[in-house]
């Protein structure tokens, strides 16, 4: 189980997730027994530090594409940080440093690259910080300047807590992000992604759409977001995916709609899940781009409205993603009966208005002095209904928006790049009882 604490306190939530059920631990460490105190005190950690977590995402990549992951392309994207080669081992070193961490380990020469890569190809230091996240260990997750601290403790910590607090009651309120993270621009990619991975860590979103998702940054975060369950919407090329907070979001089914007349590859993914009795219908997609695409892009979303709307009364449907859309556009077609857009619903705030602000984000470069300001990223809402048709019917969870903010607005350390070209969205939502 991987735990982010504050670094300030000395509480941590602890969470523990089965098919079953989850559970949560609120817990004190002058309160656990002196076993878990001391895998957490025995461990020495410098939080100024930065180099161990420095990570390359391409480098010495010597196995055969059939060995890689399958959501790993062998050519992967140049950097501009890249590392110096001198310091870099020889081909056949990298070789021979990766099978054998595959064969101390039992595992394979993809994880192992994994592995070695981040910890610049010491394959003792490789081994034990295998080792530690299978047994037990601190370590450090950094996207710059501001580490955070991340402890992972094995499958007898429950039997070692004695003063832990479980409970089994569901959340009563969930957090959805939504980002374009602009994958398929090599600049700062490294850097980039670390950045977005820090925010989702720190966001704690229990439900994560993300667009313009490639395999070499795909493979990275499904490595490091192992609390998160990834569905992909493809393999290749660039394509949209969603995360789902495993202690929390209860996966139930998916499904793919394509775009037959997509010029661009575009599609719908559609996923069923549930947060304790708040049934969910989550919806996502990157439709069609540029202005010459209007008639496409609005066929595509009368298809994801449609979708939006098709779910059954007692299910909250979200469909949220870069939809690439006018305002023009959605006056034309019409929100559905009953869906609202976030945003306006939770007051309109001007200045979280803008998802792709050339006049604050300055990833894309146009001519001339306009600055386009567009909310092209939206999220939309059509809540469970109250079932009035019956007397002691079992009545659905209702997702209420509560909060629409934006994320990725500082740039990321060391680099002249923000995290995206868009600003990420974060929405919360209140689970209510139908009354």
């Amino acid at each position: 189980v991987g735990i982010i604490p504050s670094l300030l306190g000395t509480v941590l939530i602890i969470t523990f997730h089965s098919a079953a059920r989850s559970s949560i631990a609120t817990l004190n460490f002058s309160n656990m027994s002196d076993n878990i105190e001391d895998k957490v005190e025995n461990k020495t950690v410098d939080l100024e530090e930065d180099d161990d977590d420095d990570v390359l995402l391409s480098e010495c990549m010597t196995v055969s594409k059939t060995e890689l992951p399958k959501h790993v392309a062998s050519d992967d994207p140049p950097e501009e940080d890249t590392v110096d080669e001198e310091t870099l081992p020889s081909m056949e070193t990298c070789q021979r440093l990766t099978e054998s961490f595959a064969e101390v380990t039992g595992t394979d020469t993809a994880l192992a690259q994994f592995f070695l890569q981040d910890r610049q190809w010491d394959l003792e230091r490789s081994v034990n910080a295998y080792m530690e996240g299978r047994t037990g260990g601190v370590t450090v997750l950094s996207a710059g300047d501001q580490p955070e601290l991340v402890v992972t403790f094995d499958s007898q910590m429950p039997s070692s807590l004695k003063n832990a607090t479980i409970t089994t009651v569901a959340p009563t309120r969930f957090k959805l992000l939504t980002w374009n993270i602009d994958g398929i621009e090599n600049t700062n990619l490294k850097r980039r992604t670390k950045a977005i991975l820090k925010i989702i860590e720190t966001e704690r979103a229990d439900i994560v759409f993300l667009q313009e998702m490639v395999p070499v940054v795909y493979s990275y975060m499904e490595e490091r977001l192992q609390h998160y369950m990834f569905i992909a919407a493809g393999a290749e090329g660039y394509f949209t995916v969603m995360l789902l907070l495993r202690t929390t979001v209860h996966y139930d089914s998916h499904e793919l709609i394509p775009f037959p007349a997509s010029l661009m590859g575009r599609n719908l993914l559609q996923v069923e899940a549930h947060i304790g009795k708040c049934k969910l219908q989550l919806l996502t997609s990157h439709l069609e781009s540029t202005t010459e695409c209007t008639e496409q892009r609005k066929k595509q979303l009368k298809v994801a409205f449609a979708r939006l709307s098709s779910a059954s009364n007692d299910v909250n449907s979200i469909l949220a993603g870069d939809l690439n859309l006018r305002d023009k556009e959605v006056a034309e077609i019409g929100i559905p009966t009953y869906a609202v857009d976030v945003w306006e619903a939770t007051g309109s705030r001007q200045e979280v208005k803008y998802t792709w602000d050339l006049a604050r984000n300055t990833n894309k470069e146009l001519g001339g002095r306009f600055k386009p300001r567009l909310r092209f990223d939206r999220v939309y809402l059509r809540s469970a209904k109250p079932n009035h048709s019956r007397v002691n019917s079992d009545e659905p969870s209702i997702a209420v928006p509560r909060y629409f903010g934006l994320v990725g607005l500082q740039k990321v350390a060391n680099t002249q790049s923000f995290p995206s070209d868009h600003w990420g969205l974060l929405t919360h939502y209140e689970i209510v009882a139908a009354t």
